[in-house]
């Protein structure tokens, strides 16, 4: 009988610890749930939800989840041939288009050897992007997003990162 109540301390200290990480997790995608902008796409049935736009330190981070509301797979060509420039954002009166590395390759998902980003995403199923780009001034607040797949996305906010 000895045994019981440690048993039972042990099992009330695994459920807090459960609890206490299951809370920032479960937090996240409530964040995620209501995006800082959408816009449907040229691709029936999908759309283009901003879930990330943050400028830290003169770099302006986007994320964008796609999602399939249709009742079929679906493609999506956000990059052929190496053309990743075809998705960039314009703040005031200057277009930004996606930060490259040192060997030219572009800071954002990656494509494949021949250059091109097709992915497939299931009926009912998401895929996330994302792209760096040199972050617009202090002074914009918000941006429009170009994307290869569709009409652009309008007065996306920048989300400020110390």
């Amino acid at each position: 009988m000895h045994g019981h109540p440690s048993m039972v301390s042990v099992a009330a200290l695994l459920t807090a610890a459960a609890l206490s990480t299951a809370t920032p997790a479960g937090a996240q995608p409530k964040v995620e749930a209501k995006p800082l902008a959408s816009a449907g796409l040229d691709v029936q049935g999908v759309v283009a939800d901003v879930i990330e736009s943050a400028r830290k330190e003169g770099v302006l981070t986007v994320r964008v989840r796609f999602r399939n509301t249709s009742d079929k797979p679906v493609k999506l060509l956000l990059a052929g041939a190496g053309r990743y420039d075809d998705n960039y954002l314009s703040a005031g009166k200057v277009k930004y288009t996606v930060i490259r590395d040192a060997k030219g390759h572009p800071v954002a998902t990656p494509t494949d050897g021949g250059g091109w980003l097709e992915p497939k995403i299931a009926k009912g199923g998401s895929w996330n992007w994302w792209a760096k780009f040199p972050a617009p001034p202090a002074d914009q607040k918000k941006y429009t997003l170009y994307l290869k797949v569709g009409p652009p996305i309008d007065d996306v906010p920048i989300i400020e990162r110390p």
